[in-house]
């Protein structure tokens, strides 16, 4: 009995690694599926030798719903988001469609001015999430950040190249709510101890379970060094990957 008592803590913790690493895997494998679906759309097109239209994205759209409505999903919003001049009748298009802050409600596409000359335009080849994943063919996990262009919250985006024979189509991509993401990790940190924080590697604080550390901030000079979460696929050439555990006890 004693055995099994000593061993209850590791095992809760163990138990919480995993399930957190599930929801971020399925938020991955969500934009993989969009991701291939955008690439075999423009594969199709490229065979008729022509660009797709932005119109044909709507095909993706049931698909977008349906992962915004997954039970106990975390997903703010969600979509693919097309390179520059890759359309063929649109300079620059997203297939984006978002829920409101309390997820109560239908989902609604996202409205944002795309005029490239516009003094108040939506300059999203210039963003993280789109500019790494078209740089370097890879994931990306990015913030958080107020995306002050875009939905004005405080987000976190996990983006993916989306590539086809016909070469670069644009990104993929999800967005969870910081505070979303936080109550997700929180079963996590309380099985790893007091005062425990989850960090990025530019040591921005995700989640806390401590009133002394808030989502958002720099963790502390001298906070303990904790573990990286398991490694798989769901980090394996990843851009801001991977996340790390601080100050377990």
């Amino acid at each position: 009995m004693a055995d099994r008592t000593a061993h209850a803590p590791r095992d809760r913790t163990a138990a919480a690694r995993a399930a957190f690493v599930e929801v971020l895997r399925e938020i991955f494998d969500g934009v993989a599926v969009l991701g291939g679906l955008a690439g075999a759309l423009h594969s199709g097109a490229a065979a008729e030798g022509r660009a797709p239209a932005s119109g044909e994205l709507a095909a993706l759209r049931p698909t977008v719903l349906a992962r915004l409505a997954a039970p106990g999903g975390i997903l703010a919003g969600t979509g693919v988001i097309a390179a520059p001049d890759v359309l063929a009748d649109r300079s620059r298009w997203l297939e984006w469609w978002r829920l409101p802050h309390d997820r109560k409600g239908e989902p609604s596409p996202l409205s944002v001015d795309l005029d490239p000359y516009s003094v108040g335009g939506y300059e999203y080849p210039a963003a993280e999430w789109f500019e790494i994943p078209r740089r370097t063919g890879q994931k990306a996990v990015v913030g958080p950040y107020v995306d002050y262009a875009g939905t004005d919250e405080y987000i976190l985006t996990f983006a993916a190249p989306v590539l086809s024979e016909a070469g670069f189509f644009g990104v993929a991509a999800a967005d969870v709510r910081a505070t979303d993401l936080e109550r997700a990790a929180l079963p996590l940190l309380h099985a790893t101890g007091p005062g425990t924080l989850l960090v990025n590697p530019s040591g921005r604080v995700l989640a806390s379970n401590t009133p002394a550390v808030v989502a958002g901030s720099l963790a502390p000079p001298g906070h303990p060094a904790g573990d990286a979460l398991p490694s798989g696929e769901v980090w394996r050439e990843c851009a801001g990957l991977p996340w790390r555990l601080l100050g377990a006890e």
